[in-house]
C-alpha cells in the first residue's frame, strides 16, 4: 500500500527526505526557520495552476522541502485496481501525505471535506481559489471540449452536456470540494451550504480568480513571501465561452445547475469580501 501511495503522488525532493529519513533541520540553513506547511486545494478552472506554480517555485523549492502532487491518472489507474472512485484514492493520498512530517507543500483536484480539515488545520494552512460558479462551468466545459489532452476529454454537445451528470455535478463543484455532499446517496445540496461556509473559514487563505493580486497581498502579508502569479491553462476557445455567455436561455440553464454553489460563493463574498484570511479574521 505504501508503495502504490507513493506513485500517486510527485515529491522531487530526495527518497530520504520524502520517507522522513532526513528532517527538515538537515536541509535548511540553520539560520533558517522552516516556511509554515501549506496544502493548495485546486478547484479545476479557479486560476489553480498558476497559483500553485507561484507558491511551488517562491516558497518552497528553493529549500529542498517534501513536496507531493496528487496525480491525476494514477489515481484513475489506483481506483480502477481497488475497485473505488477516483476522489476515494486522492482523498486517502492525501490524507496519507498530510500525515507525513517531512512534506512541507501539495496540491491537488481533491476534495477537503470538513473532517479532513478538522484533523490538520492546526498543523498545515490551507488556501484555496474561488471562482464565480457560472464562469467556472462554462470555463470547464470549454476547456475539456478543446483541449489537446485526451484526459476528461467532452464530446458531448452543450445541450446533452447540461443534462448529463458531469455537467449537473460541475454546478456543485464547491460544494462537493468542500462539504460531506458527496457521502450522501441521495444529496440535497441546499443542506450543505451552511457547512461548506464554515469549513472554508477553517482555511488560512481563500481568494478568488477576480482579485488574485488580492490573494497576492495577502499571501505575502500571512507568510513573509512574495508571489508572482502567471497566466496559464488559457481557455481554448475564448469565442465559445462568450458565445455561451451570450445566449440567455443556455445561461438560465447553466444558473439553475449552479444555484447552490452561487449561493454559498455569493454568501461566502458578502461575508468576507473578495480575500479572506483567517489570520486577519483572528486578529480584529
Amino acid at each position: 500500500m505504501k508503495k502504490l501511495l507513493r506513485k500517486l503522488t510527485f515529491t522531487p525532493s530526495t527518497e530520504d527526505i520524502s520517507d522522513g529519513k532526513v528532517s527538515h533541520s538537515q536541509i535548511l540553513p540553520q539560520s533558517s526557520p522552516p516556511p509554515q506547511k501549506i496544502y493548495f486545494s485546486h478547484v479545476p478552472k479557479c486560476a489553480g495552476s498558476s497559483v500553485y506554480l507561484s507558491l511551488k517555485k517562491d516558497i518552497y523549492t528553493p529549500y529542498r522541502l517534501g513536496e507531493f502532487d496528487i496525480k491525476l491518472q494514477e489515481s484513475k489507474y489506483a481506483a480502477d485496481i481497488l475497485e473505488t472512485s477516483m476522489m476515494s484514492v486522492r482523498e486517502t493520498v492525501l490524507a496519507y501525505n498530510l500525515s507525513i512530517k517531512s512534506n512541507f507543500f501539495g496540491r491537488g483536484h481533491c476534495f477537503c471535506r470538513p473532517n479532513l480539515i478538522r484533523n490538520f488545520y492546526h498543523e498545515w494552512n490551507f488556501l484555496t481559489v474561488l471562482r464565480d460558479p457560472i464562469e467556472r462551468w462554462i470555463s470547464l466545459y470549454v476547456y475539456n471540449s478543446f483541449k489537446e489532452s485526451k484526459w476528461s476529454k467532452n464530446t458531448l454537445p452543450l445541450n446533452k452536456y447540461i443534462q448529463s451528470n458531469k455537467g449537473i455535478v460541475a454546478g456543485q463543484t464547491f460544494l462537493y470540494y468542500f462539504s460531506n455532499l458527496s457521502l450522501t446517496r441521495n444529496p440535497s445540496p441546499a443542506d450543505y451550504i451552511e457547512q461548506a461556509l464554515s469549513n472554508l473559514q477553517q482555511f488560512s487563505i481563500v481568494g478568488t480568480t477576480k482579485h488574485l493580486h488580492l490573494l497576492a497581498n495577502q499571501v505575502s502579508e500571512d507568510f513573509k513571501v512574495n508571489l508572482n502569479i502567471p497566466q496559464i491553462n488559457i481557455s481554448p476557445n475564448s469565442e465559445l465561452a462568450q458565445q455561451i455567455k451570450s445566449e440567455t436561455g443556455t445561461l438560465k440553464k447553466i444558473e439553475k445547475l449552479c444555484e447552490y454553489d452561487i449561493e454559498l460563493y455569493n454568501r461566502f463574498l458578502d461575508n468576507f469580501g473578495p480575500i479572506y484570511s483567517k489570520k486577519t479574521q483572528r486578529n480584529t
